[in-house]
């Protein structure tokens, strides 16, 4: 059977997904002597049962990997890459656990209130009684445990001064110019005859009524806000939206759009023109994007030693799929 042993590089950082992330599945943990014959013994059953990687001492069946690709792929819309996707998955699954050794290592354990209280959040009062149950309290825990371990012990000192965040702002002005942002409201309901009716109301008070209307009659979740859905760039808005409300002038309301979901009807509140931002306007972005940096090469530190002290085995046959990334190299062989 052949051996992949893993390479970590700066390329898989930016794929973690480590603040409660829900995707650590139990391990079964091999330790210590007899080693050689527990895998043997994994081998010998299904696919399912097979060894699939181990990390450190911990061994990870294929089963366990196919649920952690399942919690993932709903985030990609790439079928036909399927090897590709998994093959970076693998390398995220990898990751995870070994930062997760590295905090049961360091004696770091998740609050129990704090994983019950999670618990309830995902999955219902009196899920813990279940088998399904168990197995999900382990997957809050270990990820909780890792949200513990990057917080208190890994990231605590990581912090970025308002000169920073100046400094960074006037080597990148340009990056920080607004484009034209419209201030919209919307009314949306079920029938022609009663948008048309609202929109003969609004032309009477010359539109002044609009939040009120929106409020009575809307059946948008902007209704109790009077319809106010906010600022738009061009080209957030849906293509039929933006359609009419970019012909609109600050005050005056459109014609009644239909779409499957009713009859609506757009206010423009305000139009602000394009405009340098100050550094005031963009202060707290750029603190939270050298932030992110900042903790991002620390991690990338982390799991460049990680790597070089806690030895990683892919069994590629048992893996499922193929492996097509460039993060693991060949090995040898694992009889």
């Amino acid at each position: 059977m052949k051996q992949i042993l893993l390479k970590v590089s700066d390329g898989i950082v930016p794929r973690l997904r480590i603040l409660l992330t829900l995707a650590l599945f139990t391990a079964t943990t091999l330790c210590g002597c007899g080693l050689k014959e527990r895998l043997r013994s994994f081998l010998q059953g299904g696919p399912d049962e097979a060894a699939a990687v181990r990390v450190g001492g911990s061994v990870f069946t294929r089963a366990e990997l196919e649920r952690f690709f399942d919690s993932r792929l709903s985030e990609f819309r790439e079928p036909g890459n399927a090897d590709g996707v998994k093959s970076s998955l693998l390398e995220s699954f990898v990751e995870e656990k070994m930062l997760l050794l590295e905090a049961e290592r360091g004696g770091v354990k998740a609050d129990p209130a704090t994983v019950s209280s999670m618990m309830e959040e995902v999955a219902g009062p009196g899920a813990e009684g279940k088998a399904a149950g168990e197995e999900l309290r382990r997957t809050v825990k270990e990820s909780l445990t890792v949200q513990r371990y990057l917080q208190e012990r890994l990231l605590k000192d990581v912090s970025v001064s308002d000169q920073e965040c100046e400094e960074y702002y006037n080597q990148h002005i340009s990056d920080y110019v607004s484009r034209d942002v419209i201030h919209v409201r919307e009314i949306l309901v079920d029938d022609q005859e009663q948008a048309e009716r609202i929109l003969a109301s609004l032309k009477a008070s010359r539109n002044r009524n609009f939040g009120e209307l929106a409020r009575l009659h809307s059946k948008a979740a902007t209704a109790a806000d009077g319809g106010d859905m906010g600022q738009f760039q061009r080209g957030e808005l849906p293509m039929e939206f933006e359609r009419v409300v970019s012909r609109l002038q600050p005050g005056s309301v459109s014609r009644i759009v239909r779409t499957r979901y009713g009859y609506h009807m757009f206010m423009v509140e305000e139009r602000i023109g394009a405009h340098q931002q100050k550094f005031y306007e963009v202060r707290e972005q750029i603190h939270d994007k050298l932030v992110a940096e900042r903790q991002m090469d620390i991690i990338r530190k982390e799991l460049s030693e990680l790597q070089r002290r806690i030895p990683v085995e892919i069994y590629s046959e048992s893996l499922g799929f193929k492996y097509v990334g460039k993060k693991l190299a060949p090995g040898g062989e694992v009889n």
